[in-house]
């Protein structure tokens, strides 16, 4: 991810783009969570609850991997499909994941 690059084509600095992207993965963590909570339980309703919300958030970061991720669970959940959503939000825990981990603020 180019840090620098995403956040002028958002009209932010890098700080700026950082700041929201530390509040991201705070409450996004929080939203990945229930998706996967509800997706065990078979609860299509709360897992697009919170795939909607997940969704919106990356999508005006511009985290286009988790954003079209949680846009085809978030289609799915809506119409009450289970089948193979499992297996996305699996993926999506992945990116996620390895996302935050490269986001992470080096010392300076």
């Amino acid at each position: 991810m180019d840090v620098k690059e995403t956040a002028a084509s958002l009209g932010l600095d890098e700080d700026e783009y950082m700041d929201m992207l530390d509040l991201f993965f705070e409450s996004g963590g929080s939203d990945l969570k229930k998706i996967e909570a509800a997706v065990a339980a078979g609860d299509a309703g709360r897992g697009q609850e919170a795939s909607h919300s997940l969704k919106g958030s990356a999508g005006s970061l511009g985290l286009n991997a988790i954003y079209e991720l949680t846009r085809i669970i978030d289609d799915r959940l809506r119409r009450g499909e289970l089948d193979g959503v499992k297996k996305m939000v699996g993926r999506l825990r992945k990116e996620y994941d390895g996302l935050a981990a490269e986001a992470v603020r080096k010392p300076a």
